[in-house]
C-alpha cells in the first residue's frame, strides 16, 4: 500500500470541499444560512462560548451534508439499480441532516432571541437605520429566491 503524505492527503480533502460546495445546491444554501447566523451572532455580540456553539452546530450541518453526499454517491455506486433498501439508507442519511439543520436553527434560535430583540429595541430609536435595515433584508431575501427559482428553471 502506498503511503501518501500529510501535504497531498490534505490537497485530496480540499479537493473534495472545494467539489462539494461546488456541485452540491443543498451545501450552498446551507454555507449562505450559516454564514448569515454566524454574521448576526457578530453583529448581535454575543457571548464567545455561545458564537463557539453556534459556529459549531452550522459546521456540523455542512460537514453531515457533504457525508450524506458522499454516501449517497457510495451507495449509488454499489448499487446503480433502483434499490429499495439503498433508498431506505440514503433517506435515513438524509433525515440525519434535516435533524442536525433543525437542531441548528433551534440552537441559534435560542441564543440569538433576546440579544436579537435588545438590538431592535436599540436601532428602532433610528427610524432610518431600521429602515435601512429592513430593505436590505427584503433585497436579499429576493435574491436568494430569484436565484432558487432561477436555479429550478434551468434544471
Amino acid at each position: 500500500m502506498t503511503r501518501i503524505s500529510f501535504i497531498d492527503s490534505v490537497l485530496c480533502a480540499s479537493r473534495g470541499i472545494i467539489n462539494s460546495i461546488s456541485k452540491e445546491r443543498n451545501i450552498k444554501i446551507q454555507i449562505l444560512l450559516c454564514s448569515l447566523i454566524i454574521f448576526f451572532s457578530l453583529l448581535l455580540e454575543i457571548s464567545k462560548t455561545s458564537l463557539i456553539t453556534i459556529i459549531v452546530v452550522c459546521f456540523l450541518v455542512i460537514i453531515l451534508e457533504m457525508f450524506n453526499k458522499g454516501f449517497e454517491k457510495l451507495v449509488d455506486f454499489v448499487s446503480p439499480e433502483y434499490n429499495k433498501e439503498a433508498g431506505r439508507i440514503k433517506d435515513i442519511m438524509a433525515g440525519v441532516v434535516l435533524l442536525t439543520f433543525i437542531m441548528t436553527a433551534i440552537v441559534s434560535f435560542l441564543i440569538l432571541y433576546n440579544p436579537f430583540i435588545h438590538f431592535i429595541s436599540q436601532i428602532s430609536k433610528n427610524i432610518f437605520f431600521l429602515f435601512s435595515l429592513i430593505s436590505l433584508i427584503f433585497l436579499v431575501s429576493i435574491m436568494i429566491i430569484i436565484k432558487l427559482i432561477k436555479d429550478k428553471i434551468t434544471k
